[in-house]
């Protein structure tokens, strides 16, 4: 969560707020949970608060879907540029330290910038556009999986079979999609900020490199999902094992 304000209280105001309605989602889930009579309660607030996470983000989707089809001026940050914050100093001719008796910049740059750009490439827009969808999905993915097993839970059927398969397919869903967003935003803002801000171009310059980037997450989120599958999957052969014996 990330929120902006003119003055500092003010923002840690907001933050606050964002804070306290989050609180307010969950207390709510709790208080329903508790008036039902809920045999696990923890489960059933863990269900509630993952279908409000996969429907906000079913609403996330339509948002970014009608802002890549609607045409007209589009907004898109972190393109990666190069731009010198003291143009008579730059990081690479500092050789010594600069004495001051108060906090003084003695150089710095730019790595990135949010750009609105207008008759954006429709190549461009594709590859963005796909990442933002992609993403999404991927972001979705361990709500469903968390839905699916609280509702089996709570139905007395903690290792079905449904649970170990949709944590498999969450796994697969976040790696592919994950990575996919990562590939595809990080080509579409490279190709972007070569053809908007040529290399060397003047204060403003694109790196002159196609920077193509993944993070190890998607990774490391698709081995959890795929290894509580595989325990859920277990659990569920000693469970029917254990109810052919009885």
């Amino acid at each position: 969560m990330s929120v902006g304000w003119p003055d500092l209280p003010g923002a840690l105001l907001m933050l606050g707020a964002g804070l306290l309605i989050v609180g307010g989602i969950v207390g709510l889930a709790v208080w329903d949970a508790r008036r039902r009579n809920s045999p696990a309660v923890v489960v059933d607030v863990a269900g509630a608060v993952a279908r409000v996470w996969v429907a906000f983000t079913g609403v996330l989707l339509v948002a970014t879907t009608w802002r890549w089809l609607s045409g007209g001026d589009t907004w898109i940050p972190d393109i990666p540029v190069v731009a010198d914050l003291l143009r008579d100093q730059t990081c690479g001719d500092v050789t010594e330290s600069v004495p001051a008796t108060s906090m003084t910049l003695v150089c710095g740059y730019v790595q990135s910038a949010d750009v609105t750009v207008a008759g954006l490439d429709a190549g461009i827009r594709v590859l963005l556009a796909t990442a933002d969808v992609l993403a999404l999905f991927a972001a979705a993915a361990p709500g469903v999986v968390l839905a699916i097993a609280c509702s089996r839970s709570l139905k007395g059927a903690p290792f079905a079979r449904v649970v170990s398969r949709w944590m498999l397919i969450g796994a697969a869903v976040v790696l592919v999609a994950g990575l996919g967003a990562e590939i595809l935003g990080s080509m579409g803002r490279s190709i972007l900020a070569n053809e908007l801000f040529p290399p060397n171009s003047g204060d403003v310059s694109s790196t002159g490199v196609y920077r193509v980037s993944v993070s190890f997450w998607p990774i490391a989120a698709a081995l959890a999902l795929g290894a509580l599958g595989a325990i859920f999957r277990h659990g569920e052969r000693l469970q029917h094992d254990t109810e052919a014996l009885v």
